[in-house]
């Protein structure tokens, strides 16, 4: 039931902004979709769910000139969070993604050319409306511009 559902949003999301969707079966279930120099990814398996995430790059991103890194990891119930000095947290992107962190796993790349890399995990989505919040927000504050088009929510 959940494959179906999360199957019919992404579908959903690619007819209404006229982008194909790119799906594949490697390593588990891939959802992409690129759109300009931007690339999303959905990845997950559709046996843990909870294993599942979202990626957001540019597609000039290079993975062996990554100079910047920044993770941080969702509060959970019963563990106490790490406590890091604020010299060791340097915070090279901007910080209205910090909201991202009490709901998910966070997980931000720089690459050397200034390109950005945006992980999050676990992302199992409901409805539409938390794709868009995650994605817009994330693609609005790195590159000023929606990846989804926000008609979609009336």
């Amino acid at each position: 039931m959940e494959l179906r559902r999360i199957d019919n949003l992404w579908k959903f999301l690619g007819i209404k902004n006229n982008l194909p969707v790119i799906h594949s079966l490697e390593d588990g279930i891939n959802y992409r979709f690129v759109k300009g120099g931007l690339e999303l990814v959905h990845h997950f398996n559709p046996k843990f769910l909870h294993h599942s995430s979202l990626r957001l790059e540019e597609r000039g991103f290079q993975e062996n000139l990554s100079c910047h890194h920044y993770t941080a990891s969702k509060l959970r119930f019963g563990f106490k969070p790490k406590i890091a000095s604020p010299a060791s947290k340097v915070i090279f992107f901007p910080k209205e993604l910090l909201s991202l962190h009490s709901k998910f796993d966070l997980e931000i790349h720089k690459d050397r050319n200034g390109h950005f890399k945006v992980v999050i995990s676990p992302f199992s989505p409901k409805n539409i409306y938390e794709i868009l919040d995650a994605a817009n927000l994330i693609s609005r504050n790195l590159w000023k511009k929606n990846f989804f088009a926000e008609g979609i929510r009336n």
